[in-house]
């Protein structure tokens, strides 16, 4: 297990140091919340393929595909040389559909631990630590336009290495059930479906609304890159760190389907705060560490309504789903620019309160299956 954590501390070291400096790099090339909010959607649009990696993954080789990943590390370092936003948004493209494909496999690899809320929390915790490390490194690099590409090689190399050490601790023959034979016969549980309509949702409102407060909390933190990097990133991954363990067993004790109704009306009321906070009240509520108790009981709940010799297409599926969300939230972008961002965060508001709809729906779905049984 310690070895999964270092590996999975790079791994997210490497994507977190490109990623959180993206928008207020963008604010500063002077692009327009469309285009801010496409870091998040053109990415998402080739993640989609995520199921099909997945899927690959488990009939044919996981560790194959695992390795396959480690190339990502390649455009993680080129993301660091260029200023055209464009051409950052290529690398974006690229580096996307390696992510695609490892992070499928690497979630499996966690999901077959007799305590799975537990083990995720463990890899929630090591993620959380990896972005606290690349959102205080690279904050501080960005003072420095040497150090800041440095920060960049680095964290290329960081992905690579993570993803092999990866690697070198999987073993496809897990003993758990028969290995996948065929491309394109899945089992998918209806509670699965469910699951992912709601989770769109979710994923949609958060997206949409976080994407677009993130450039009110930019201009409230004076655009200090650095400070930026520890308000949006190391702060709450630490703090997240702090309470993986405890959050993995609430979401054991309450479900995850539960748990995923809490947490719905717990992000509805988080966002509408940060609409309208100010000043460092803004920056107080843009901590509070929510991400790593939706995913923790995300990923419990996929691996419960999944076939063991299907986990990889299961979490490819969660993925694909949170990827497509993401992409359409690009459209709020043009909503922003129209009409003012308060229209986008209304948008993601609404489309909270739909997914906390059907996550109590389905938490009502699956109660009366475990009476029945």
């Amino acid at each position: 297990m310690m070895l999964k954590i270092i590996a999975t501390i790079l791994f997210y070291f490497g994507y977190g140091s490109y990623y959180i400096l993206l928008r207020p790099r963008f604010v500063d090339l002077g692009a327009s919340y469309f285009q801010i909010l496409l870091i998040d959607s053109l990415p998402a649009f080739v993640a989609l393929t995520s199921v099909f990696w997945g899927r690959l993954a488990d009939v044919i080789s996981r560790k194959l595909f695992l390795l396959l990943s480690s190339l990502g590390g390649i455009f993680v370092l080129l993301l660091g040389f260029s200023n055209r936003i464009y051409t950052l948004l290529f690398f974006l493209l690229l580096l996307s559909i390696f992510a695609s494909i490892a992070i499928p496999v690497i979630n499996s690899m966690f999901s077959y631990s007799e305590d799975t809320e537990r083990a995720f929390a463990l890899y929630l915790l090591a993620e959380a630590l990896g972005w606290t490390l690349s959102g205080s490194i690279m904050g501080y690099f960005s003072k420095n336009s040497g150090l800041f590409k440095l920060g960049y090689i680095i964290s290329g190399i960081a992905w690579a290495i993570g993803i092999i050490v990866f690697y070198q601790i999987y073993t496809d023959n897990l003993n758990f059930g028969s290995p996948s034979t065929s491309l394109f016969k899945v089992h998918f549980e209806r509670g699965l479906i469910f699951l992912a309509v709601g989770t769109f949702f979710l994923e949609f409102g958060i997206v949409t609304s976080y994407g677009i407060l993130s450039v009110k909390l930019y201009e409230v933190l004076g655009k200090s890159k650095f400070l930026y990097g520890i308000v949006w990133a190391s702060i709450p991954a630490f703090l997240s760190a702090l309470v993986s363990k405890f959050y993995g067993e609430v979401v054991k004790k309450l479900t995850p389907w539960r748990s995923l109704v809490i947490l719905s009306a717990a992000y509805f009321v988080n966002i509408a705060i940060l609409a309208f906070a100010k000043g460092y009240l803004m920056a107080f509520f843009w901590i509070l560490p929510l991400w790593n108790f939706m995913y923790i009981a995300l990923y419990s709940a996929v691996t419960r309504l999944s076939r063991e010799n299907e986990r990889a297409t299961a979490f490819g599926f969660l993925n694909s789903t949170l990827n497509f969300a993401v992409f359409l939230s690009a459209l709020s972008g043009f909503l922003a620019d129209k009409f003012g961002r308060l229209s986008s965060v209304v948008l993601g508001l609404v489309s909270i309160l739909v997914s906390l709809v059907i996550f109590a729906k389905l938490n009502v779905n699956v109660s009366e299956i475990i009476r029945n049984t």
